[in-house]
């Protein structure tokens, strides 16, 4: 009996001493964890906008970490979801130093309502989540936010009311003054205006083309010809606009009178 108690005793202080020295590696080994991140980089892809986000792990500790997550949520102001992306990386060996690429991916088509955010400033509220499991023993997760400002593309859009000059008994000249502010960070619009004047018939009267080249943070202020086909105007028609991006595509109307 004394000596089942003795080798109880040293079974116990070894198990302390095991338990004892597995903390205090954990400890070290979190703590000698590093994530740098380096400059996001803003790449055009087609008609998608890509957040490049380079990143090393350096897990310069004793165990490995296992299933890492990191997952970026973009969130209207109404909490809707508009997009969402995440990176998996499954192992992280211990000692080992390993860079990976966060991309973030944005179709505006793809977004419900898109059209909205052609015209409106507003803000976005960015979620970043990343976990881990470290040493296939501790779950961790650290969760933060920001606010992304968005600004609209076609920003204060303005049509005027057209003015027309007669050109001869069968046609007019008609001055169409168009205007807006590119107030995106992110996109120089390129592509194209299409114009349509129809009459109250929805036939085709007039039709123009212009081509659009608005930077970012630029103003576009333009009144453009179109010419007109008088023998076939009622008193009032329409006016229909279309801009065609790579990125994106917007259709508006006007009603307007031919006198």
């Amino acid at each position: 009996m004394r000596y089942a108690l003795r080798a109880l005793k040293w079974a116990t202080i070894i198990l302390w001493l095991f338990l004892f020295s597995l903390v205090v590696t954990l400890v070290y080994s979190v703590l000698n964890i590093r994530i740098e991140v380096g400059d996001p980089q803003l790449i055009m892809e087609n008609e998608r906008i890509v957040w490049a986000m380079p990143a090393v792990i350096d897990n310069a500790g004793f165990y490995g970490i296992y299933n890492l997550n990191i997952t970026t949520l973009v969130a209207d102001t109404d909490g809707g979801v508009l997009l969402k992306n995440s990176t998996l990386v499954p192992l992280v060996q211990k000692g080992e130093l390993y860079p990976l690429w966060h991309n973030v991916s944005l179709n505006l088509r793809e977004i419900p309502d898109y059209q909205v955010y052609l015209l409106h400033d507003t803000n976005f509220t960015v979620k970043y989540s990343v976990s881990l499991n470290f040493a296939r023993i501790i779950p961790c997760t650290l969760s933060l936010s920001s606010i992304m400002p968005w600004g609209a593309p076609l920003y204060n859009l303005s049509i005027s009311d057209p003015t027309f000059q007669p050109i001869n008994a069968t046609h007019c000249m008609m001055f169409l003054n168009v205007s807006f502010e590119n107030h995106s960070p992110y996109i120089d619009l390129n592509g194209t205006l299409n114009i349509e004047v129809l009459n109250e018939n929805g036939e085709i009267i007039g039709i123009g083309e212009e081509i659009i080249n608005v930077p970012s943070h630029q103003i576009y202020d333009e009144t453009l010809n179109i010419l007109v086909n008088t023998f076939k105007a009622t008193y009032s028609g329409t006016i229909k606009l279309t801009f065609e991006t790579s990125m994106f595509s917007y259709e508006t109307e006007v009603p307007c009178e031919f006198g």
